[in-house]
This record gives C-alpha cells, sequence and structure tokens, in this order.
C-alpha cells in the first residue's frame, strides 16, 4: 500500500470518525431534550397528582357535607312529616266530632220538624173548620153591610158637608193670624226702623223679587245696611234654613246694586219656643217675638251674609 493510499484511507476513517461524533453529539443532544421533557412530564404528571389527591380532598369533604346536609333535610322532614299527620290526625278528629255532632242536630231538627209538621196538619184540620164557620159568618156580615151601606153614604155626605165647612173657618183663622203677624211686625219698623241698635231709612213691605219667585215680608235698607225680615205666626226650624239658605242668596243674585251693603237676617214671629232661640243664635240671624201688642228681640248674636 502507498502512501497516497494510505493517507485517503486515513482521511476516510477520520471523516467517518467525524460523521460518528457529530451523530453522537445529536443523539446526545436529542437525548437531553428528551430526559428534559421527560423531567418536564414528571413535574406536570406530580403537579396533576397534588391536583388530583387535593380535588379528592375536597371531593370527600363535598360528598361528607352533602350528606350531612341530606340527613339533616332527611331528619326536618321526618319532624315535618310527623307534625304534619299530628295536625292531619287532629284535624281528622275533629272533623268525626263534627259529623257526630251535625247528625245528632240533624236528627234532632228533624224530630222536631215532624212535630211542628204534626201539628200544622192538626191546625190546618182546625183552621178548615173555622173557616167553614167564617164564611157563613161573612156571608151574614156582608148582608148586614148592604143594609146599612145606604145609611152610611148618606151620613158620610153630611160629614163631608160639614167638613168642608170647617176647613173654610180655619182657613180664615190662618189667614187672619198671618195678617196679624203682619201688621204687628211691619207697623212696629214702620213706626220705627230700627233692628240691633241700627236704624234703617227706607223699609219695603212684601216685595216681590225680580224674577217673581221670591217675595219678602220686610225689606230695611239705610246707606251701608240691608235686613231682611221673614214674618211668621209660629216659626219653625226650617224657616231659618230657608232664609240662610234660599232668601239671603237670591237677594244678592237679584239686588246688585247692594253688593258693597252688609246684608242681615231676621225671623219675626209670634209664637216662639227655646229651640228656635237657640237656632236663630246659631245661625247669626236676628229672632224677633211678641210680647202684648209690642215687639221685642229675642236674639242679636247676629252676623253679616
Amino acid at each position: 500500500m502507498d502512501n497516497t493510499q494510505f493517507d485517503k484511507m486515513m482521511q476516510g476513517m477520520f471523516q467517518g470518525m467525524a460523521k460518528l461524533q457529530e451523530s453522537q453529539a445529536q443523539t446526545d443532544l436529542q437525548m437531553r431534550e428528551s430526559q428534559a421533557e421527560s423531567r418536564k412530564s414528571q413535574a406536570e404528571f406530580r403537579k396533576s397528582q397534588v391536583e388530583f389527591r387535593k380535588s379528592q380532598v375536597e371531593f370527600r369533604k363535598s360528598m361528607a357535607e352533602l350528606r350531612e346536609s341530606e340527613a339533616k333535610a332527611n331528619s326536618e322532614f321526618r319532624e315535618q312529616l310527623r307534625e304534619s299527620k299530628a295536625k292531619a290526625d287532629l284535624e281528622s278528629q275533629k272533623l268525626r266530632e263534627f259529623q257526630a255532632e251535625t247528625s245528632l242536630q240533624i236528627r234532632e231538627s228533624q224530630a222536631k220538624t215532624d212535630l211542628e209538621f204534626q201539628k200544622l196538619q192538626e191546625f190546618q184540620a182546625e183552621t178548615g173548620s173555622q173557616i167553614r164557620e167564617l164564611r157563613e159568618s161573612q156571608a151574614k156580615t156582608d148582608l148586614q153591610i148592604r143594609k146599612s151601606q145606604t145609611k152610611t153614604d148618606s151620613q158620610l155626605q153630611e160629614l163631608e158637608r160639614k167638613l168642608g165647612n170647617v176647613g173654610e173657618i180655619l182657613g180664615n183663622i190662618g189667614i187672619n193670624t198671618g195678617c196679624f203677624a203682619e201688621e204687628l211686625f211691619s207697623g212696629s219698623f214702620k213706626r220705627n226702623p230700627v233692628l240691633g241698635g241700627t236704624r234703617y231709612d227706607r223699609i219695603e213691605c212684601n216685595v216681590l223679587d225680580s224674577n217673581g219667585k221670591t217675595e219678602y215680608d220686610i225689606l230695611l235698607f239705610n246707606g251701608s245696611s240691608v235686613a231682611i225680615i221673614e214674618i211668621k205666626y209660629k216659626a219653625h226650624l226650617k224657616d231659618i234654613e230657608d232664609l240662610l239658605e234660599k232668601k239671603a242668596v237670591a237677594f244678592r243674585l237679584s239686588h246688585p246694586e247692594c253688593a258693597g251693603h252688609k246684608l242681615y237676617l231676621g225671623l219675626a214671629t209670634t209664637i216662639s219656643n227655646d229651640e228656635l232661640v237657640q237656632k236663630a243664635s246659631e245661625a247669626g240671624i236676628y229672632l224677633l217675638g211678641q210680647n202684648g201688642l209690642h215687639v221685642e228681640l229675642l236674639c242679636d248674636n247676629v252676623q253679616t251674609f
């Protein structure tokens, strides 16, 4: 073998060894990377084991809590079930007692009804006999009534005639008493037109309002005040209400020229009582009464309207 061949052989050996070393280096690198990956996988596996054991602990804890909660719920349910059963038993007992009592009442009521029905039948039998007797008596009564009817009609005609005369007399008496009251009070104000210490310049009697519906017995006027006087032979509480709710309102509407005047109300009556005086005082109107042939002021606790 010459030197050239030997050199080529040695060069080939060196190249093979270099490739072998390079391959060995790559293999070592891959082994190290594989070992690193293996260690990383092992670490992750150990971490997963730790988390798994932790999850197991939490799961066992949750299972224990669940079993405890279930045991408590079962206990409460059984207790509620016992209470419900006891309550249902009590209600059932009450219902049976009520049914027994009701049945007894029904039997007693039925017995009472049967007795009342028997009495009713006896009463109907007795009543039938009485009705027959009544019919016979009624027939006799009808005959007597027909006989006396003619006489009664004549007596009624005479009574109507007499009552007509009495009504006419009473009507005349009412007119006379009303006229007396009007003459008494209107004459008094004509002679002395003073009311409650206030003097009036003008008096008007029996004044019909412009609407033709409202009449004023007496109207008193001066420069700042107006007084409406209603005259009654025997006044009633309703007359005070009429003064307040009707005549005062109607006067204000129909007399705009007196809008700035003070408006006073008065009720004059020949017959009075304590209740009327009290009502007039509460309403704030004058109440005038009769004292012989003179007029007196019974109530002067007044207000303007």
